[in-house]
């Protein structure tokens, strides 16, 4: 960590990249651009034609980031998990744009997209508008970036292309796989310039040469609390793990927050607020852990569930204890996502992604005249030639960095600690997610088991 990022309240950092492997823009792009992909499109600079009203994206791409955490709680017991939900879905939606058949519909159902691709122009389009308005920074800074490297050798379509970059702002970079030392550089410089520097070896080893796509998401965050911790009461005290305790450097706050108990699902939330008035921490856990696990909470509940307990929080007079944290997680997701329902992307000569990349000049069968229009074009994708690539790998890496933030301001909530205070100690497991409020996108979520790892 650079000395830079110790006077930040918290401190985020997400990259995940997929690559695809071979398994083994020509008149067919015009016949498709004006039917699946548009030939125009807005370039989605902010929210100006996003319909931020709308929440059904938003909702949908939260609902997979909570089903994916709950998920890989299961499969890595009692351990700290850190994810982006939106960088991950991200990642995805730029492999959604490319795919067609049944990877389409796979990948398109488990982000809660439709599966008609005419109907997806919308999403995406809406989607694309939320990511790129993240990348507005005022108090708290927050950068969303995405890229695409191709080898030298793969023709990737210009349609796609055009609208990657329209719709999400990524670019397309050239590089040759084959050069496996000078390929893992390139990705890694890359990864290093949109973190900020902070993340500056994300790929530690080199991609196998016949590696042909690579799909890079990064995300950045760093704000200060609207109302900081009091770094001299810091102290540490007990964390209660799952078998154990351990000591843990446990900061306090006291205030004014908004604050819910949840008497029908067993478990109490705090907002803790960030000063650029629309990115907001929410940390929940269960009432008494002694009696609910915090996965058994997180089973329990949805994200409609948390969405609803948000609505409902009041401002309350509140007593927090909160650990300072340093954590850094690396993980490989393409088994979780393989256990949510994305198979075919992984297998070779199912995974199709025909509308990413060019295998040939022709369709294998060209399409018979057809007086309806849909039936035409479900005949023009079913017969692109499948170019022969699969997903192999996804690898999210992740630090989180939470702590005080200052002394300057500490003075401005003296006084306001009162009998009648609510208490919420984050002293045993938790969840913490931070949402954009003006989005309602969920940038980050974490479940932590031991702050001190």
């Amino acid at each position: 960590m650079t000395q830079n990022m110790d006077n930040k309240s918290l401190l985020f950092l997400f990259v995940t990249t997929l690559y695809f492997q071979s398994s083994r823009q020509n008149a067919v792009d015009s016949l498709i651009s004006s039917t699946v992909i548009p030939t125009t499109y807005v370039e989605n600079d902010n929210l100006g034609a996003t319909n931020i009203e709308d929440n059904s994206i938003p909702n949908a791409i939260n609902n997979f980031g909570f089903n994916l955490l709950v998920k890989m709680m299961k499969e890595r017991e009692n351990e700290n998990i850190v994810i982006s939900p939106i960088g991950v879905a991200g990642l995805l939606a730029m492999t959604l744009l490319g795919s067609v058949g049944m990877t389409h519909d796979e990948i398109a159902e488990t982000l809660g997209f439709s599966q008609d691709i005419l109907q997806n122009r919308k999403n995406h389009e809406q989607f694309g508008g939320l990511l790129q308005s993240l990348n507005k920074n005022d108090f708290s800074k927050t950068l969303y970036a995405d890229a695409i490297f191709v080898d030298n050798q793969v023709k990737l379509r210009e349609l796609y292309r055009t609208y990657l970059h329209g719709v999400y702002g990524g670019d397309v970079l050239r590089t040759d796989f084959q050069e496996t030392e000078e390929s893992k550089n390139s990705i890694n410089e890359w990864v290093s310039k949109h973190t900020e520097g902070n993340i500056d070896e994300f790929l530690k080893d080199s991609l196998p040469p016949h590696t042909k796509v690579v799909l890079l998401t990064a995300l950045y965050f760093s704000g200060r609390w609207k109302q900081p911790f009091a770094p001299q009461f810091t102290r540490k005290m007990e964390f209660k793990r799952v078998t154990d305790e351990v000591m843990a450097d446990m900061m306090l706050n006291f205030g004014e927050f908004r604050y819910k108990v949840s008497e029908e699902h067993d478990f109490h939330m705090i907002a803790l607020p960030y000063n650029d008035s629309e990115t907001v921490m929410y940390a929940l856990k269960p009432i008494s852990h002694k009696q609910l696990t915090l996965l058994d909470l997180m089973e329990k509940i949805n994200n409609k569930v948390i969405d609803d307990t948000i609505n409902e929080m009041d401002v309350k007079n509140c007593v927090i204890r909160f650990p300072k944290m340093k954590i850094k997680s690396t993980t490989k997701l393409e088994g979780t996502l393989q256990s949510i329902g994305l198979q075919s992307m992984f297998i070779p000569g199912k995974a199709n992604f025909a509308l990413m990349v060019n295998h040939t000049d022709q369709l294998t069968n060209k399409p018979k005249e057809q007086s309806d229009k849909h039936v035409e074009n479900t005949n023009i994708l079913d017969n692109l030639p499948n170019p022969g690539i699969h997903v192999d790998s996804i690898i999210h890496d992740v630090k989180l960095t939470i702590n005080e933030f200052g002394t300057e301001a500490v003075a401005a909530t003296s006084g306001t600690l009162t009998r009648s205070a609510e208490t919420f100690y984050a002293d045993s497991p938790f969840y913490i997610f931070i949402r954009n409020e003006r989005t309602k996108l969920v940038t980050f979520s974490a479940v932590i088991f031991d702050p001190t790892k």
